[in-house]
Parts: structure tokens; C-alpha cells; sequence
């Protein structure tokens, strides 16, 4: 039990900094952070610093800016209880 209770407990940490790295991604977009080290867009930086290949980018960018229209779905990822 103990050994669940720790599992699912990190499954909540993860999603709630998955959801705070996404804000970040979605702020880093608006303010075209990615122009500056010659990137075409935020897909292409994060598959260049963040290792992720382009269709991830480019999706998780698609959910990033997405979660602004969704207020309920925001509180929900943030506090962990969505992934």
C-alpha cells in the first residue's frame, strides 16, 4: 500500500510540472523566445533543447495554447489530478 501510495503520488507531481512546464512553453511561445537562438518556432527549439521529436513539439505546443480556453481542465492539470 505504502509502495502504491508513493507511485500514485509522483503520477500527481509529474502531471502538475508537466502542466506548469506547458504555461511556461505557451508564455516562451507569445513572447517568440524561440526567434532569438534562430529557431523557425517553439516546435523546432523544443525538439532541439528539450530533445522531443517534432509531432511531440508540435502537440504539446497545440495543448500549451489550447489549456488557455480551458479553465477547469487548467485547475484539474496544475493541482495533478489530470494528466
Amino acid at each position: 500500500e505504502r509502495l502504491e501510495a508513493e507511485i500514485t503520488e509522483l503520477a500527481g507531481h509529474l502531471a502538475a510540472g508537466e502542466y506548469r512546464w506547458m504555461e511556461l512553453m505557451a508564455e516562451y511561445d507569445r513572447r517568440a523566445g524561440h526567434q532569438s537562438w534562430g529557431c523557425r518556432t517553439i516546435a523546432h527549439w523544443l525538439s532541439w533543447q528539450c530533445g522531443l521529436d517534432m509531432r511531440s513539439a508540435r502537440e504539446k505546443v497545440r495543448v500549451a495554447h489550447a489549456l488557455a480556453d480551458l479553465p477547469l481542465v487548467r485547475q484539474e492539470f496544475a493541482a495533478g489530478r489530470l494528466s
